[in-house]
């Protein structure tokens, strides 16, 4: 794989890998909440084609298979916007502050909409995305669903802010 000029693999790895592994810790971390809220949300409603016996390993394994491709993909995103090519490139350490504020932003959002649904005691969102109307399982999906909603559009103006981050270094530098 050709990574970019004058950029060592090790940063190419680094930037995501160390993404994907942002990801994966945020995701393991928001699911043990909800498995404590709802345990079934994660054993009637996830496959678990391993067996695993406990609610909260299952949560954890869902967490770590279900980050994969999001964190990965993110990381590749992250990666090309902020560090291919000739331009000057966005330091790793403002990267992962910009990571910690899209999870920051998304674990806030998800968590404000769930306590809306425990208040209101009614799904936020149309009610055929809900597997169950039983009051655990609306607060919930209607987490995992803002959760996935916020990530997206948070990761998408993270890469658009890090890319115009970076389009004003290269007007600043000296030519």
């Amino acid at each position: 794989m050709n990574v970019a000029q004058n950029e060592p693999r090790k940063a190419f790895y680094g930037i995501v890998l160390g993404i994907w592994l942002f990801v994966a810790v945020y995701a393991i971390a928001h699911d043990q909440y909800l498995v404590r809220i709802a345990p079934d949300h994660f054993t009637v409603y996830h496959e678990n084609p391993e067996g695993i016996e406990s609610a909260p390993v299952l949560a954890a394994w869902t967490a770590l298979k279900a980050s994969v491709t999001p964190g990965l993909v993110l990381g590749m995103a992250t990666w090309f916007t902020t560090r291919s090519g000739t331009w000057p490139k966005i330091k790793a350490k403002h990267i992962f502050m910009a990571v910690c504020a899209v999870i920051s932003v998304t674990e806030l959002s998800a968590a404000t909409t769930g306590i809306l649904a425990y208040w209101t005691k009614s799904p936020l969102y149309p009610v055929p995305w809900y597997p169950d109307l039983r009051p655990s399982l609306v607060v919930t999906q209607t987490i995992q669903l803002t959760c996935y909603f916020v990530a997206f559009l948070a990761s998408a103006a993270m890469l658009l802010m890090l890319g115009l981050k970076r389009k004003q270094l290269k007007r600043d530098s000296p030519s």
